[in-house]
């Protein structure tokens, strides 16, 4: 996700030094470190794109280090900058490292690669040991667990129950309306029901508005929102006749057998829905949407570009969108002038086959800022039970929920929900309507999100895009999806040596 540099304000700078002050003077004990005075250097990555630690992105970080290191005498953290476009370059980067047994002790992760088995054995450590127990840092906790929301812990958790990363914060997804466009519309409250949206789309066409864009100049980004939500809802009945890896979201290895079973297949009345609940939207989505990016940049200058400001300039009235476009859109000068409410449930009046299943926190979830995997000692030889239990301790004081609030406000300037319960956050309105509020359902993620294989990503996004964009129709996607299906789990098995007869 894009995140956005900007300058420390002297008002949260000195709130900062206020915070911090007093929670190193209460914990000056070192409470839970390795209990050596041997000097200790903790090699850290820091989120992707941020620059260096003295980068304005990074100054909670650094203040946070910089009190750490000031308790611990013994204790220097080394922050590595991350310039990977991607978490499967960042991986790659990492498995090259911990060859050789020299990978950082702190790397950065998603839950994705993590839980679903993708990273080779042995690369990361166990940490649920010290994550059941409390946080040195905070007086009174049961358990470090204790202290996330309950819809975090499973996406941490491995299908064998191990926790591997730890998670800072969420994003989530909605769709953001132009007050302006749907007050001449009409139209005096979000909609509840997909069927509701539909209704309120058709209102803003009959104003003379275009009434949306579906951005698909990025296959990873609203294209694959699309499938989360659509089949993660249709099929919720069914999920458990190929969840195989017993992870939040499906891997290929689900996704294969699902395929091979025929149930994420186009004669599978309840996946085909999904793509034909889509095709309703051509009829009021704007033009050019190949040209468009949801997860862009704003100042982007070359296609794909952001549609923000599309919506800004009224030249669409609603758009779908991610919270870090909260800040983006107030920065712009639209403040006050949006609104945003979470992706509504498919219920029965818009298919009888819909479970009216909640999706919300479906699309993002944990996956925003604060996403740490500690390595093992054969992917980084200096990683000793000892050294462990050092980098633990500083984890457990950047996740104090006081601090971990305190330095994504600065990093996401209020784009990041914090994933601790007590976590302050920045006050933006529409933000905690997008996160979920009970369980999240198995999380169902099929070609447009590499689960499969990138070629299978790329090819599904050419079928999305010509779809979408009303130059193919439904039967002729139909019959192409199909074939991709197939051949993707035929390769991702032979690629990965599975035998998907035995499921």
């Amino acid at each position: 996700m894009f995140r956005r540099t900007h300058v420390l304000s002297a008002g949260v700078a000195l709130l900062a030094a206020g915070v911090l002050a007093a929670g190193c003077s209460s914990n000056s004990a070192s409470p839970g470190g390795s209990g050596s005075n041997a000097p200790v250097t903790i090699k850290a990555v820091l989120p992707p794109n941020t620059g260096p630690i003295t980068a304005a992105d990074n100054a909670g970080l650094k203040q946070l280090t910089t009190q750490y290191e000031a308790a611990h005498k013994n204790v220097t953290v080394q922050w590595l900058p991350n310039n990977t476009g991607s978490i499967s370059a960042a991986n790659a980067a990492v498995e090259s490292q911990a060859s050789g047994g020299a990978a950082p002790d702190v790397v950065w992760e998603q839950y994705g690669p993590v839980t679903s088995g993708a990273l080779p054995p042995g690369l990361l450590q166990n940490i649920k040991p010290y994550l059941t127990k409390p946080n040195p840092y905070v007086p009174g906790n049961s358990s470090w667990l204790s202290l996330f929301t309950p819809v975090t812990v499973p996406y941490m958790t491995s299908s064998n129950g191990d926790i591997d990363i730890i998670l800072g914060s969420n994003v989530e997804t909605g769709f953001f309306y132009s007050k302006a466009a749907f007050a001449k519309a009409g139209i005096t409250s979000p909609p509840a029901t997909w069927a509701d949206l539909l209704t309120d789309l058709g209102k803003l066409k009959s104003a003379g508005i275009t009434p949306f864009m579906f951005t698909d100049g990025n296959a990873n980004c609203t294209p694959s929102w699309w499938e989360r939500l659509a089949t993660t809802s249709l099929l919720a009945s069914q999920v458990s006749q190929f969840d195989v890896n017993h992870a939040q979201v499906t891997n290929g290895l689900d996704v294969a057998v699902g395929i091979k079973k025929g149930i994420i297949s186009m004669s599978n009345p309840r996946y085909a829905e999904a793509w034909k609940l889509l095709g309703q939207l051509v009829s009021y989505s704007a033009s050019g949407e190949s040209s468009y990016d949801g997860c862009a940049d704003p100042n982007a200058t070359s296609p794909p570009l952001s549609p923000q400001s599309l919506l800004i300039q009224g030249k669409v009235g609603m758009l779908w969108g991610g919270s870090w476009w909260i800040p983006q859109l107030n920065s712009a000068g639209f403040t006050g002038k949006f609104g945003v409410f979470p992706e509504p449930p498919i219920t029965t009046v818009s298919s009888p086959l819909a479970l009216g299943t909640s999706t919300v926190g479906v699309i993002g979830g944990p996956n925003g800022n604060g996403q740490w995997s500690i390595t093992s000692q054969r992917a980084d030889s200096t990683m000793t039970p000892a050294k462990t239990a050092t980098v633990m301790n500083f984890m457990a004081w950047l996740f104090t929920p006081q601090h971990l609030g305190y330095w994504l406000k600065i990093s996401g300037n209020g784009a990041y929900i914090p994933t601790e319960t007590g976590a302050p956050t920045v006050n933006l309105p529409g933000l905690d309507n997008l996160v979920p509020t009970s369980t999240v359902p198995k999380v169902i993620d099929v070609v447009l999100d590499n689960v499969l294989s990138t070629v299978a990503t790329n090819s599904g996004s050419r079928l999305f895009q010509e779809y979408v964009n009303g130059s193919m129709s439904y039967s002729a996607f139909a019959s192409q999806w199909q074939s991709l299906l197939t051949s993707a789990a035929q390769q991702w098995a032979t690629q990965n040596h599975v035998d998907l007869n035995k499921y």
